[in-house]
């Protein structure tokens, strides 16, 4: 190890950390208007680049510590060195991929002399990624500055004809999520753009105002919950159908209250709690969230040979609960979006991404998909009972976890082994119905309310409605008893299985 390194630095990475971003220069030649680096870009004491001395020694302790994938950032990563004609760059790509980092890659605005592709050092890169913030220079330029689109979309159709992996970044902006006259949303458009120019996958960052500090310098291109969501959910679609002809890697940004607490262990994804990330800035600061990007917050500092942890109020780790899966802790302070949730930045479902599968996590979410639906059944008339567990029985993707016999004890099983699912009559002999039970489980369960099937000849109309109206429509089902029910009960249980884990 070339740095002294605190113990709890150490302690805190153990044997985690997969990647660096290596923010190596804080300038650049564009000002774009949401940018997240304003504030390091635009005002610095002291140093403005690494120290390529200091950059060789961070890469080799981090990669003895484990990091197999590197990002150099910016600023504008391609202005690191420029007045050596980029020779500090170039060599640095060069020492990393022989210090063994397996995944090379630059983040740059695309603005860079051209002949810079052609450099053997910078040929190393296993990916370039280019910043365009819209499918034509009317959207982009607007945002990120008059010609940028233009010289951006040659350097990619020249890294393209020198066989460069190719991806292209751009921000969801409130011009993204807007249709055109044919009534195709910009954000679709842009996927097809990047398909037309051939580059391999493209990739989204959310603009949102959360009540985190970047919301005070990042421009006025965001958009709202409500409207992502629907947006979110009309591409999240086309990727699962393969509308698409490359990757689409999308962040969801927010989930609903439900949905993560049907799976927290796969919404809670946290950098800070993976502990898999580090990020590095000329001033010598290291942090792990990109949100807090701008701030006094990091985890710690390097200067003068070592690594010293941040014991202080600033660190930004203090505020995070590791023994708990929870929602993005930096955006879920205020706690101000009704019934949705955020999610890490970094959530991006499905993705192919080399530290994201190392991690494994998606297989959080299929093993949730491959866990069974637990039911209850509440009956006093025991031949519709049997019906129903008879049918049950037969579905392997489907537990019976509790079994009742009158109003009294189907409440405490649902309230006691809070399932996912009950079916149950409406009218019970001790005067209990399935709206006074609805409406109990419903105060005392919350988020946990199960979906409620009701087997019963003798639901009032307007009752219908009030459980409706209480617990939404959303699955929850009255069946006639003298109706051939069964094949209806199979149907419901596997149209849950699919809303569920979809």
């Amino acid at each position: 190890m070339y740095f002294k390194m605190d113990q709890k630095f150490k302690d805190y990475f153990k044997n985690n950390l997969r990647q660096i971003f290596f923010y190596i220069i804080d300038d650049c030649n564009l000002r774009c208007e949401q940018c997240l680096y304003k504030l390091e870009i635009g005002f610095q004491l002291e140093k403005k680049e690494v120290d390529f001395d200091d950059a060789i020694k961070l890469l080799s302790d981090f990669r003895e510590m484990g990091a197999i994938k590197l990002t150099l950032m910016g600023g504008e990563p391609t202005l690191y060195g420029i007045k050596e004609n980029n020779k500090p760059l170039l060599e640095l790509i060069k020492k990393a991929k022989e210090l063994g980092y397996e995944y090379v890659r630059i983040d740059t605005n695309g603005q860079f002399n051209s002949k810079l592709l052609e450099q053997p050092e910078f040929k190393m890169l296993d990916e370039i990624t280019f910043s365009i913030d819209g499918p034509n220079k009317e959207i982009n330029d607007s945002i990120r500055g008059y010609g940028s689109f233009d010289k951006c979309v040659n350097n990619i159709k020249r890294a393209k004809e020198l066989g460069y992996n190719i991806d292209i970044t751009s921000c969801i902006s409130k011009y993204m999520i807007n249709r055109d006259e044919n009534g195709n949303l910009y954000l679709d458009r842009m996927i097809k753009f990047a398909e037309d120019l051939g580059i391999e996958r493209i990739n989204f960052h959310s603009l949102f105002k959360t009540g985190v500090p970047r919301d005070y310098f990042s421009g006025n291109l965001d958009i709202t919950v409500n409207d992502w969501f629907k947006v979110w959910e009309e591409i999240e679609k086309k990727v699962d159908n393969k509308e698409y002809k490359i990757p689409v890697r999308v962040p969801q940004s927010f989930t609903t209250k439900k949905e993560f607490e049907k799976n927290p262990a796969y919404y809670g994804y946290c950098s800070c709690k993976s502990r898999s990330r580090i990020l590095v800035h000329p001033n010598g600061m290291l942090r792990v969230c990109s949100l807090m990007i701008g701030t006094p917050y990091g985890i710690a500092r390097y200067y003068d040979g070592q690594i010293k942890w941040d014991d202080s109020p600033t660190n930004e780790l203090k505020a995070h609960k590791f023994d708990e899966d929870t929602p993005c802790t930096n955006q879920f302070k205020h706690n101000k979006f009704g019934d949705f949730v955020p999610t890490c930045v970094s959530f991006k479902p499905k993705q192919e991404e080399l530290v994201w599968k190392e991690l494994e996590w998606e297989r959080r979410r299929i093993e949730k998909k491959n866990s069974k639906i637990k039911t209850v059944i509440g009956f006093t008339d025991k031949v519709v009972q049997d019906k129903v567990i008879k049918t049950i029985e037969d579905l392997d993707f489907v537990d019976i976890i509790g079994t009742a016999k009158d109003g009294e004890e189907t409440y405490n099983k649902i309230i006691n082994l809070k399932p996912d699912m009950v079916f149950m009559q409406y009218n019970y002999n001790n005067g209990i119905n399935g709206f006074d039970m609805i409406k109990k489980a419903n105060t005392h369960l919350k988020l946990d309310i199960p979906v409620f099937n009701i087997i019963d000849n003798n639901v009032p109309n307007e009752e219908k409605h009030e459980i409706i109206h209480l617990i939404g429509s959303k699955m929850n089902s009255v069946l006639e008893k003298q109706d051939p029910y069964e094949e209806l009960v199979k149907d419901i249980l596997k149209e849950y299985r699919e809303y569920d884990f979809k």
